[in-house]
C-alpha cells in the first residue's frame, strides 16, 4: 500500500479557497465612485433612483467595467395648475427589452427647504420596453414648492 502525499490535496483545496476569496472580495467591495454615487447630495428639483442597480456605474470587475443603466430620466419639472397647486412630472426612459415596473413618490419642500406635511405615497408605473412613461404628482397646498422624486423597482 502506497501512501498518498498529504500536502497535494490540501494545497489544491487551499488554492481553490484563495481564488474564491479573491473573486468574492473583488466583487463585494464598494469603490470610491459607488460610494460617491450613493452618498452625494442631490439638492432639490431632482430625480433620485433609490434602487442602486437601476441607473449606476459599478467598479471594474474581473471581466471589465460594469455599467447598469436600465432607466433614466429624460426630463422633469414642476408647474402650476389652474387651481394654484404645483404639479411635478418626470419622464422615464426604459433602456431594456422588457417592460419595467417601478414605483415613484414625490417629496415636496417649501422654498426655504422645509418638508411639507403631506406624506409621500409610492405610485406604481409601467415603463414599456425601450419606451417612455410619464409620472405626475400634485401638491395639496397652493404655495410655491420644490421637489425630490424618488424612483425604485416595484416591491
Amino acid at each position: 500500500m502506497t501512501a498518498k502525499p498529504f500536502f497535494m490535496p490540501n494545497l489544491f483545496m487551499a488554492a481553490l479557497l484563495l481564488g474564491a476569496a479573491l473573486i468574492t472580495g473583488c466583487q463585494s467591495g464598494m469603490s470610491k465612485k459607488e460610494y460617491q454615487q450613493r452618498t452625494e447630495d442631490h439638492g432639490y428639483n431632482t430625480v433620485l433612483f433609490t434602487d442602486y442597480d437601476l441607473n449606476r456605474d459599478f467598479k471594474d470587475g474581473l471581466i471589465g467595467p460594469n455599467k447598469v443603466i436600465r432607466l433614466t430620466s429624460t426630463g422633469h419639472g414642476i408647474q402650476r395648475t389652474d387651481t394654484g397647486t404645483s404639479q411635478v412630472w418626470v419622464e422615464l426612459r426604459n433602456h431594456t427589452d422588457y417592460d419595467y415596473r417601478v414605483e415613484a413618490r414625490t417629496r415636496f419642500y417649501t422654498e426655504g427647504g422645509m418638508p411639507t406635511d403631506a406624506e409621500p405615497v409610492w405610485r406604481r408605473l409601467t415603463v414599456p420596453a425601450n419606451g417612455n412613461a410619464v409620472y405626475r404628482e400634485k401638491s395639496v397646498g397652493t404655495e410655491r414648492l420644490q421637489y425630490v422624486v424618488e424612483v425604485r423597482q416595484t416591491r
